[in-house]
């Protein structure tokens, strides 16, 4: 018997998927074949579709069982507690990046010891075992003494929790004294790379006038001697689209090993002048397939290189395990997987609902840390409401997509686009659309060297 699935049509091709996070491919006379149940039991198409969950052979019970088992590997993360909290330790920066989605250089504040403090003992009551700190800002580096307090204090106020901490830091302001405590205390340092100096500076101008291209590469340098290697995130304006294989390159030239290419979300500074930075989502595909091809030859040619989102796919298609990429999850990891505390201890679902109130909209606010407790937030009517709102199997042209095994929606950029929650952004669904397109066309191709390293992507993503 046919089991529910979702399909697609392209180039004389159909792609099936499942709920269980399989894919199929079929020819049209085939899926014509498999719909009015004309395939033969017993050949390799059918029994392929039977393993995958496409088909069952009339033991409903045992295929339901099976089914369910695939579709909470897929979804485990449903059963955990928040497990990153985001402090944005202050909201003053030393850049002056033209998407800044922070956006606090008006207003600039540093969050307290003792906001630290409270914030460290709310978040002990989570159930979680494991737990990720990542410190933000603004420039996180200058409020370090904060950021040391909460290393020092962390375990001795939650000695039962293992905890990790992340710096997003530009670099500029690093020292050596901040390094070697990073080293010493294991802390994991993301930064950004936008591309070659001159994109860079273009993106991510430093306030000083100087050139914040050759202040990160100097803090990076800075931490390789303590042996730290920093992860990098690259972020897509107009300008970057000219410069796909630049891109990667800079990557490669200044020993990064993976690149995350994300598109540019319209939120605070972004927001506001989104025709002078912004572009179609169609740009973005044609970049971001560019990009692509140019890592694979570069793989070709003995050059290791990762994208990042490709990877995160990756995991869920050929895998079928969950990741843990809150924008990727049904419902997203707004609350139930991360929250996101300010320098004065306000509580918020998400880091983009810190960034909505940055914009002065207090909309995703559900808390803070002198206010109730971790399980005052999590049932708070803004956790609520983006949880129902991010669920794809409620959400008119989700619920029935293709890709929805593998997809996601954030609530917020719903929320900033189109004043409401559910409202779909077009152009995120657009982008995500044509990511997945572009894997399952690599993945349709079948060329051995592709799907080799699409599967070592899938195990580091």
């Amino acid at each position: 018997m046919i089991a529910p699935f979702y399909f697609s049509s392209s180039s004389g091709r159909r792609l099936l998927t499942n709920d269980s996070g399989a894919y199929f491919f079929l020819s049209e006379k085939d899926f014509q074949d498999f719909i009015c149940e004309r395939i033969p039991k017993g050949s390799e198409i059918l029994n392929r579709m039977t393993e995958l969950g496409f088909w069952y052979d009339g033991n409903q019970e045992s295929f339901l069982r099976e089914s369910s088992l695939a579709y909470i590997s897929g979804n485990n993360y449903l059963f955990d507690a928040t497990s990153l909290f985001i402090f944005a330790v202050t909201n003053e920066c030393n850049n002056r990046c033209i998407y800044c989605q922070a956006n606090g250089i008006e207003s600039s504040c540093k969050m307290t010891i003792e906001v630290a403090e409270q914030a460290l003992k709310q978040i002990s009551r989570c159930a979680a075992p494991s737990l990720t700190i990542e410190f933000q800002g603004g420039e996180p580096l200058l409020n370090f003494p904060v950021i040391q307090y909460i290393v020092e204090n962390t375990r001795e106020i939650m000695p039962e929790k293992d905890v990790h901490f992340t710096v997003v830091s530009n670099l500029a302001l690093l020292t050596e004294e901040m390094a070697c405590f990073f080293a010493e205390n294991k802390v994991n340092i993301s930064t950004s790379l936008d591309g070659p100096d001159y994109l860079h500076d273009i993106n991510r101008p430093a306030a000083n006038g100087s050139s914040s291209f050759a202040a990160m590469i100097s803090g990076k340098n800075i931490l390789s001697k303590y042996g730290i290697r920093p992860g990098a995130i690259e972020t897509t304006t107009a300008q970057s689209l000219k410069y796909p294989k630049e891109i990667v390159h800079s990557y490669v030239e200044n020993g990064f090993g993976q690149i995350f290419l994300r598109p540019l979300t319209r939120l605070g500074a972004a927001a506001k002048c989104w025709d002078k930075v912004g572009y179609r989502p169609e740009n973005f595909i044609q970049f971001y397939r560019q990009a692509l091809e140019e890592i694979i030859t570069m793989n070709r040619n003995g050059i290791p290189l990762m994208e990042y989102h490709a990877a995160l796919f990756l995991t869920k298609i050929l895998n079928r395990r969950a990741v843990n990429y809150m924008e990727l999850r049904s419902p997203c990891g707004a609350g139930i997987g991360q929250m996101a505390i300010t320098a004065h201890g306000d509580v918020y679902t998400c880091d983009e609902g810190r960034m909505m109130a940055e914009m002065g909209d207090e909309a995703f606010r559900i808390g803070n840390v002198f206010e109730g407790d971790y399980s005052k937030w999590i049932e708070a009517p803004s956790c609520r409401a983006t949880c129902a709102a991010s669920l794809l199997e409620s959400l008119p042209g989700c619920c029935d997509c293709v890709y929805k095994p593998y997809c996601g929606v954030c609530p917020v950029i719903n929320y900033a686009i189109n004043g409401n929650t559910t409202s779909v952004s077009k152009d995120r669904c657009r982008i995500y659309s044509g990511i997945l397109e572009t894997l399952f066309n690599y993945l349709y191709q079948s060329d051995p060297f592709v799907m080799s390293l699409f599967h070592q992507w899938a195990e580091q993503g």
